[in-house]
């Protein structure tokens, strides 16, 4: 009787187990058929945003705007020496959300049995996944760059200053500076990990004071001296001048290579001063005529507008010290478009109607002025024949890109040309600066007057401002045709 009790109460036992495992089996389908492939499990989390029943679509763009936030927020705080140095490494993160809401839906794409242990996990602890970044080497490279960390040293930079006509070097000392391989490396790794609350401790390296470079800083210091000027890109606004400034290279050479870290070099500079200041230009710029020339006018209304054309032209032209005056450059080719009429000109020895017709008048008016005032003139040609108002020697003929009148500015200062035509009278005035006058005259010898030609030679004698000593230039030879005439 014992033993049939016993055997029934062993049964009910076993019945139980068995009926418990099973509640446990059906419990466990279903919670197998919890997770679905279209929505995120609940309790689900992915870098800390939570996905729980959230479609694909919805998840991924909640991990877009969780990955932007992150761009504005992921500082590394590294430290070099103590001192901290942030950087900014959003720019070189990259975060795959399609693949990290994959992630997160993949225990609803699991086979049907592994469900469960998903299920239960998200249920009782909740599940958290941590999907670090991809970082870009080469952005990453450069937020550390930026961050300011490669520049940092605790040794001293070498300085110089100019002071009292001296050259003052202070020499710089050794210090400890970021070893870049290694940072680079500490930083990639924080990323990688996706731990940006991690304290990095910048590797550093010893780094010797860079030595100075003698030719270099010669280079810096070393300027040539320059005058003022007028800036014809500006409005003729005036250029400031500068003294040149310069040292022995070769003595500084030797004291540096006589010191030790820390010291303090000094060696003489050699300044030279502007032969122009900018004191001195504001002051005298175009205080002087140099010299003045005039012609009188005559020929058909035609001939007299065309002067009056070039006139406007040449009217105001400013050369700084070396610069030149190109009569074609400046008043261009004569056509009716560019506002010219026919008048008088010489082709070929014969008098034609041309565009422009008169204005060598300009040209030699403006060349009578230039010699006068003493300026250089490169280039000159004369007529076929004498003109009426010139003398032998003494005109300038220009043709369209063949014959030019050219003058240089051989003075220190800048020169202005005036041109003005009024009542008949053609005048040009060179102004200038000088602090005396000096006196020139102009001669003109006919070296030959036979066989049909006129030939002559044009001379300059320029006086001292005593008079007591003179130069004499050869200006110009000309060949005329005799015509029995002066042609205009």
């Amino acid at each position: 009787m014992r033993k049939k009790r016993k055997s029934e109460r062993s049964g009910k036992v076993a019945l139980w187990f068995v009926g418990v495992l099973a509640a446990l089996a059906v419990s466990y389908m279903a919670l197998c058929t919890v997770p679905g492939p279209e929505r995120v499990l609940t309790g689900t989390k992915v870098n800390g945003v939570d996905l729980g029943g959230m479609t694909e679509e919805e998840a991924v763009q909640a991990l877009d705007r969780e990955a932007q936030s992150r761009r504005q927020e992921n500082l590394l705080s590294v430290f070099f020496e103590g001192q901290e140095y942030p950087v900014n490494v959003g720019a070189a993160l990259t975060y795959d959300s399609r693949a990290a809401a994959a992630e997160a839906l993949r225990p609803g794409r699991e086979p049907f049995p592994v469900r469960g242990i998903f299920c239960l996990e998200a249920l009782t602890v909740g599940r958290e996944l941590v999907i670090p970044p991809a970082a870009d080497t080469e952005l990453l490279h450069k937020a550390v760059e930026d961050s300011g960390l490669l520049d940092a040293d605790t040794g001293v930079k070498t300085s110089y200053e100019e002071k009292d006509g001296r050259l003052v070097i202070t020499l710089g000392r050794s210090g400890r500076t970021a070893e870049k391989e290694a940072l680079l490396e500490a930083v990639g790794e924080a990323v990688r990990s996706g731990n940006f609350e991690k304290r990095i401790d910048c590797p550093t390296v010893e780094a010797a004071a860079v030595p100075v470079d003698p030719d270099q800083l010669f280079a810096e210091i070393h300027r040539d001296a320059s005058d003022a000027r007028l800036d014809p890109e500006n409005g003729y606004a005036i250029v400031p001048s500068v003294t040149g400034a310069d040292f022995d290279v070769e003595e500084l050479r030797g004291l540096l290579k006589a010191a030790e870290e820390g010291d303090t070099v000094e060696i003489d500079l050699v300044y030279t001063e502007p032969e122009v200041s900018t004191e001195d230009l504001k002051e005298h710029m175009f205080e002087n005529v140099l010299a003045e020339f005039s012609t009188s006018v005559g020929g058909s209304e035609n001939r007299r507008a065309n002067i009056r054309v070039a006139v406007e032209r040449c009217n105001g032209i400013i050369l700084n010290a070396g610069d030149e005056f190109s009569f074609n450059d400046t008043v261009g080719e004569q056509t009716a478009e560019t506002g010219f009429y026919k008048a008088n000109a010489i082709l070929d020895g014969k008098i034609i109607q041309a565009y422009g017709g008169g204005i060598c008048q300009v040209s030699t008016t403006i060349f009578e002025a230039a010699l006068y005032a003493g300026l250089e003139i490169p280039e000159r040609w004369n007529h076929t024949y004498v003109s009426s108002y010139a003398d032998a020697g003494m005109d300038a003929a220009v043709a369209w890109d063949a014959l030019d009148l050219r003058i240089a500015n051989n003075e220190k200062y800048p020169i202005k040309l005036e041109v003005t035509y009024e009542n008949g009278r053609l005048r040009a005035v060179f102004w200038g600066t000088r602090a005396e006058e000096l006196p020139v005259e102009i001669e003109t010898e006919v070296l030959d007057d036979s066989g049909g030609l006129l030939k002559v030679m044009t001379y300059r004698k320029l006086y001292s401002a005593d008079r007591n000593h003179f130069m004499i230039e050869k200006i110009a030879y000309s060949e005329y045709l005799h015509s029995g005439r002066r042609v205009d």
